[in-house]
């Protein structure tokens, strides 16, 4: 669950950012500098009990929201914008101070930018994401900080003698530089309901939240859940500062992280973190439902959908290890040609209609389903670990294929559901039912065994004639 390809300052200049720290008040901690291969992280250096802060950070030393607002020149931007907004406009403003600025230590520490696709090109986002649900909420998010610019730079032209010596800096790239480093690395504070930059923070590895029991299904796939320790961070009260606590005991040498609590897919780690896990349990698909007005039994099925709260076009969403009870009972729905059939649907219980219904419902999430295999990328998954050992490919390509990978695995898991699904039924539907699906080879067989004896029908048939009598009868004869 840690992150592999967020970008990280070298030990040195987070050696020297420390120490820079240590100057401006940042007291003694229970951790030390380590390196993970270029990476560098942080871990224990004594053995600390239950509840006892692993980190502690003095509130003066992070940046929250009255902090920015407190700078005149930012307030111009800032006032009456979020959060998250407010520090990427207070990390454009420092980048300009350089190290020598009154956050110039803080500034040795966080990274420039990461790998989320709002800082990727158009062309890379819609290449390397083709077919994943993360292109279409890329560009939207995108578009829609491209709207939000628009305001900043009309209000920082507005006021261009206060941006004069910073103006250089206030670009819509490093703005999306900066909002990237806001998305994943502000730590919200739940006692006081607050996001803040937290120095040190930006070391600690947000890991998945501990599996819910260590028997579930036997299930404990690498990534989809963190250590069992959980680690968090929040501010208190009683020493002002932003403190880092574990449930259990940390041993000495422990590398230290944040536990996240609210699970998260791919798709979304990667809009918000720029990073992907090997395999995440909460990865989905989206599968799309509708009813149409031109139904015969359309105003009935409405009503249906309005008592179950769902609407005439419906999302659901489809994960690796289930497919969901309302999606299958949405689709018998849509598929349902009789009011009797409409009485025997059932939203809460798993009850096929009739093998017809229940055959068609299953080749439209098949069809669903190979559609959207086809539309990814890279073709297949051998491509994608291709691009993975590749050393030429770049991080947003090893980025998308490690997602892709993920998502296929949530393809095929579903697909191979429905086949089981599909499998004890053994028709095919017609207008007259259900015929079975081997029908025309059955008849194909039939014709063949019927050959030999067909001389033998042949003889019978005209020794019949011959001994009818009849057939031998006078026709002028007959007629009197």
């Amino acid at each position: 669950g840690l992150p592999q390809y967020l970008p990280s300052p070298p030990a040195a200049m987070v050696e020297g950012g420390m120490d820079s720290l240590r100057g401006k008040g940042l007291p003694a901690q229970n951790l030390k500098l380590a390196t993970f291969g270029s990476r560098p992280a942080l871990v224990t250096s004594r053995e600390v009990p239950p509840g006892q802060p692993l980190m502690t950070v003095p509130i003066d030393l992070c940046v929250t929201k009255e902090v920015i607002d407190g700078d005149p020149v930012l307030k111009l931007l800032t006032e009456g914008k979020d959060s998250l907004t407010s520090i990427a406009l207070w990390l454009m403003k420092e980048r300009t101070m350089g190290q020598d600025g009154k956050w110039g230590a803080y500034m040795r520490v966080v990274p420039l930018f990461t790998y989320s696709p709002i800082t990727w090109t158009q062309e890379e986002r819609d290449s390397l994401l083709r077919g994943s649900l993360a292109q279409g909420e890329a560009n939207l998010r995108v578009q829609e900080l491209e709207r939000m610019w628009v305001g900043l730079a009309k209000t920082i032209n507005a006021h261009s003698e206060a941006f004069e010596n910073i103006r250089s800096a206030f670009t819509f790239e490093n703005f999306l530089d900066a909002f990237s480093v806001a998305l994943a690395h502000a730590v919200y504070l739940p006692s006081v309901d607050k996001l803040a930059l937290v120095p040190l923070a930006e070391l600690l590895p947000r890991v998945g939240p501990p599996a819910p029991s260590a028997s579930v299904e036997g299930n404990r796939e690498p990534g989809a859940f963190g250590p069992e320790n959980r680690m968090s961070l929040d501010y208190d009260a009683s020493t002002q500062s932003v403190v880092l606590t574990a449930k259990e005991t940390v041993r000495e040498g422990e590398e230290v992280y944040v536990s996240d609590e609210d699970p998260s897919s791919n798709v979304e780690l990667l809009l918000s973190r720029g990073i992907v896990r090997p395999t995440d349990s909460h990865d989905f698909l989206i599968i799309n439902t509708n009813v149409v007005m031109a139904d015969t039994l359309y105003t009935a099925k409405k009503q249906i959908l309005d008592a179950y709260g769902l609407r005439e076009d419906q999302q659901f969403l489809v994960y690796k290890d289930r497919i969901p009870l309302e999606l299958l009972s949405y689709l018998r729905l849509s598929r349902l040609q009789t009011t009797e059939d409409l009485l025997k649907l059932n939203f809460e219980k798993d009850q096929i209609i009739s093998e017809m219904n229940e055959y068609e419902i299953l080749q439209l999430l098949l069809s669903e389903a190979r559609m959207i295999s086809q539309g990814y990328a890279a073709p297949d998954t051998d491509t994608d670990r291709f691009v993975l050992r590749d050393p030429e490919s770049s991080v947003p390509e090893k980025l998308a294929a490690s997602l892709r990978v993920g998502e296929k695995q949530v393809v095929s898991a579903f697909m191979d559901a429905v086949r089981t699904r599909l499998a004890p039924i053994r028709g095919i539907p017609t207008k007259s039912g259900m015929e079975n699906q081997n029908q025309e080879i059955i008849d194909m067989f039939d014709a063949m065994e019927s050959i030999p004896k067909a001389p033998g029908r042949f003889v019978k048939s005209v020794a019949d004639w011959w001994t009818d009598p009849e057939n031998w009868k006078d026709p002028d004869e007959a007629k009197k």
